[in-house]
């Protein structure tokens, strides 16, 4: 049976010690010897060739484990606690020494980021409808926050009761960001937009950096003295560094163009995307992970010249899903394998020469059988299609079922939207279509 990939890693900020989730559960790996220290579900038994597992530090506790996948996750600047976020709308805050759940929330939507504030009193998350709120880290098991629009009177009655977005964007929002002196939030959204406000008071607007053609799945505070430039990967085959209190995009750097590919057929609905962005502040390297590509991008920050430029491209055995700089400089590399490959983890050191050492214990003993791999790859939902992403994967699951039937031929069902940029296929109105057409007579 195969394994189930990791799908995000984590560093811890002042521990040699990277997070990675599976599933509902996750792992603490130590960095240095490749051991995991503890996790919300026990080591399975398996054919290990010899290798002994190691006892954990922790005894996982069933009843506080996650029921859905987790989504995201962040740990406070001190390391003491970590965030996760699941796709069931539960957040839940960690002891990141004993790995005890110390209180859960219940989001208005399932959250696409989150991170700390610079104290680690608050934790900022920014969900799929745009909307990002700035919770109370220390108030366990509590409702969801009630979204709704407040008289002036309410308003002032209100405000320490309930809390309400800090700013929202009108598509879903894909990542954000809160600035060194957390003076300012970044956050980017499913319409190529990424706006700069002030923090906590999100209504009041810095900037907006706009010029990716489609939409924006990381952003990043480049490392330096000045803290002022900002880096950004998208859907559209770039990433953009920009100066980001003012707007100013600095440069755009062509992905497609790097590698010596031709540029995107213009009327092609997908290019190459940019999955994961990872910084490591000690060389000005960041490791930029593509969709669907079994490369992982090296570049270098040079913050005089105000470019980034490549230094490596690594080849991998798999397709990436997540990239981790850790405390020493080495990169973690999580990737779902290819056929034939087993290793779910790929560990380079400083010079980018695999660690296979390294990532053996993990690749041995981590992460979970399962009787089959879901896809892994969930950018579908903000690609604008002229057919619904919902109506593409259906498709494709019925390609493949065909052809697992023995008819590779089979056709594709194409249920066009009226609307491009609904998120729902209209279904078809006769009252409509008739006042339609009397307003066209």
């Amino acid at each position: 049976m195969p394994l189930l990939p990791f799908s995000h890693i984590l560093c811890h900020p002042t521990k040699d010690l990277v997070v990675l989730s599976f599933g509902e559960h996750l792992q603490a790996v130590d960095t240095k010897s490749g051991v995991i220290l503890s996790g919300t579900v026990g080591l399975e038994e398996r054919d290990t060739n010899g290798l002994q597992a190691q006892p954990l530090s922790n005894t996982p506790d069933p009843s506080q484990e996650n029921k859905a996948r987790v989504q995201v996750l962040a740990f406070s600047p001190d390391g003491s606690f970590l965030a996760t976020a699941a796709d069931d709308k539960i957040m839940k805050i960690w002891d990141a020494d004993s790995w005890k759940c110390l209180g859960t929330r219940t989001l208005v939507r399932r959250s696409n980021a989150l991170v700390f504030s610079k104290d680690g009193s608050h934790v900022v998350t920014a969900d799929k409808f745009g909307d990002v709120y700035n919770m109370v880290r220390d108030l366990p098991d509590v409702p969801a926050p009630v979204k709704k629009v407040e008289t002036a009177e309410e308003d002032e009655e209100d405000e320490d009761e309930k809390e309400q977005p800090i700013l929202g964007h009108v598509s879903m929002a894909t990542d954000l960001a809160l600035t060194k002196d957390n003076k300012y939030v970044i956050t980017s959204d499913r319409d190529e937009h990424i706006r700069v406000s002030q923090y906590p008071k999100g209504h009041n607007i810095e900037s907006y950096c706009l010029g990716h053609t489609s939409f924006v799945t990381a952003v990043k505070i480049l490392p330096g003295a000045s803290g002022k430039y900002l880096l950004s990967g998208a859907g559209d085959a770039t990433v953009r560094v920009w100066e980001f209190l003012k707007g100013l995009e600095i440069q755009t750097f062509d992905i497609r163009e790097t590698l010596g590919m031709p540029p995107a057929d213009p009327e092609a609905e997908e290019d190459l995307t940019v999955l994961s962005i990872a910084v490591h502040e000690g060389n000005n390297h960041i490791a930029v992970a593509l969709e669907k590509d079994p490369r992982i991008l090296i570049l270098q920050w040079n913050e005089e010249a105000l470019k980034v430029e490549l230094f490596k491209v690594l080849e991998l055995e798999g397709k990436p899903l997540d990239v981790e700089y850790d405390r020493s400089g080495k990169l973690w590399a999580l990737v779902v394998p290819e056929e034939g490959q087993t290793d779910l983890v790929h560990v380079y050191d400083n010079e980018y020469v695999p660690q296979k050492d390294l990532a053996k214990y993990i690749n041995m003993f981590g992460s979970k059988t399962v009787d089959t791999i879901p896809d892994m790859f969930n950018t579908e939902e903000l690609r604008k299609h002229t057919t619904d992403w919902r109506e593409l994967k259906k498709a494709r699951e019925e390609k493949e079922a065909a052809r697992l039937a023995g008819d590779p031929d089979a056709p594709l069902s194409k249920k066009r939207r009226k609307n491009k940029n609904s998120r729902k296929i209209p279904e078809p109105n006769p009252m409509s279509s008739a006042s339609s057409s009397r307003a066209e007579e």
